[in-house]
């Protein structure tokens, strides 16, 4: 199946654990999506070690001229509604400060978190981040996952929505994709994509 037109992946990534000399990075996979597609899916990554950090890429994300990278891919450490910015847990940010600093500048975009457990929050305060930064979806994990196999199955299904519009219909394409082509690594993962709630 050919792509459709490349949807870039803006990745913000903190420290997977407290000694620096340890080198785990997603910017492999990340790499590898760019070298083997055509055309190449571009991404940007930076490092984040800490919330005001995290704040100036948010902002730079959400700048017209970054319209070509409408995947936010967040990797960090995490607990159900949090992110964890540094290699331990006394630096974090959850759902209520990511919401109020993309408030209303996600239009068309899609929010993958790459870390443990986040997605395990109640659908309605799904829903309301969805409404409020008026993203398409979101997607991550609701279990503490495997970093090995969490980046297996994240090279798919960064894959496979290069193959879909970014809309609801693509998103249903999505995941039904990603079930037919790793349905065992999203059941262990506890994957979970949750689209926005249609207008009423």
């Amino acid at each position: 199946m050919a792509l459709t037109q490349p949807k870039g992946i803006f990745c913000l990534e903190g420290d997977w654990d407290r000694d620096l000399r340890t080198t785990i990075t997603v910017l492999p996979f990340l790499e590898l999506l760019g070298q083997v597609n055509r055309p190449p899916i571009p991404s940007i990554r930076r490092d984040i070690g800490t919330a005001t950090e995290l704040e100036y890429y948010l902002r730079k994300w959400c700048l017209k001229r970054y319209a070509r990278y409408p995947i936010l891919y967040l990797g960090f450490h995490g607990d159900p509604g949090v992110l964890y910015l540094g290699g331990d847990r006394r630096s974090q940010v959850d759902l209520d400060w990511l919401e109020e600093r993309l408030a209303g500048k996600c239009k068309g975009r899609l929010i993958h978190f790459g870390s443990c457990g986040t997605l395990a929050t109640h659908g309605k305060r799904l829903n309301r981040f969805l409404r409020t930064t008026g993203a398409l979806a979101v997607c991550g994990y609701k279990v503490d996952v495997d970093w090995l196999f969490a980046a297996a199955f994240e090279i798919i299904l960064l894959g496979v929505i290069q193959h879909y519009s970014l809309t609801r219909p693509g998103m249903a394409a999505v995941e039904r994709r990603v079930k037919q082509e790793a349905g065992g690594l999203a059941r262990d993962l506890a994957f979970r994509l949750v689209v926005a709630p249609r207008a009423r």
